[in-house]
């Protein structure tokens, strides 16, 4: 299928860890907290599409009243690009899943720190006597993270390009080592999200 990087970008600078099926996320057939404030504060809700604003109605999902539509349109295809990907294979989650989303607002600058020091080279021997070795914190760092236990990220091109990495592999690494301050309030943020992707079994995309 087509390649697309998702849905249009909300206005907002937020980056949100939301974890739902694929053709979910693609058709944007979700409704976010953020536009549920909105609506309730008696806001318009708006987004910036190729067309220019957009306002969205309430009640109605981030990608139109024909998301549902879409999202059912696209499963197939879909479905036979993650057939096409080795490591995922037949393996997959479930695409049609109705479980309700869940969303994760994470502080980019604790997110930035989490993933500077998920980076950093390791020091080998006491106090780096024996120089560095390359950051083993390799899962963190993904864009997508999927209910597979993958031995290391792969690329996606289709249905969107992504780095996709291994939600289970994700939460070791989150507790195999110390964060610091500034990271600390990602690093619980992404817990609780990696979490819920483990419990529901879906996808976790960082959408920003």
């Amino acid at each position: 299928m087509t390649n697309r990087s998702g849905p249009p970008k909300r206005l907002e600078m937020a980056i949100d860890f939301m974890v739902m099926p694929l053709s979910r996320y693609i058709a944007g057939d979700f409704i976010s907290p953020a536009m549920r404030t909105a609506w309730d504060a008696g806001l318009p809700y708006s987004l910036l599409g190729p067309h220019g604003m957009l306002q969205i109605p309430k009640d109605t999902p981030f990608g139109g009243p024909d998301a549902p539509a879409r999202r059912e349109a696209i499963l197939e295809m879909l479905l036979g690009d993650l057939r096409a990907l080795p490591a995922i294979g037949d393996a997959s989650w479930d695409e049609r899943s109705a479980a309700e989303p869940a969303f994760h607002r994470v502080d980019p600058g604790s997110y930035e720190a989490l993933l500077e020091e998920a980076a950093r080279p390791r020091k080998r021997g006491p106090f780096g006597l024996f120089g560095t070795a390359p950051s083993a914190v390799v899962h963190l760092g993904m864009t997508l993270l999927v209910p597979c236990d993958l031995a290391a990220p792969i690329e996606m091109s289709s249905p969107f390009e992504r780095r996709v990495g291994s939600t289970p592999r994700a939460l070791q690494e989150l507790s195999s080592r110390p964060w610091s301050t500034r990271a600390a309030s990602a690093v619980e943020t992404l817990r609780a999200a990696l979490q819920d992707a483990a419990r529901l079994g879906l996808p976790m995309i960082v959408d920003q």
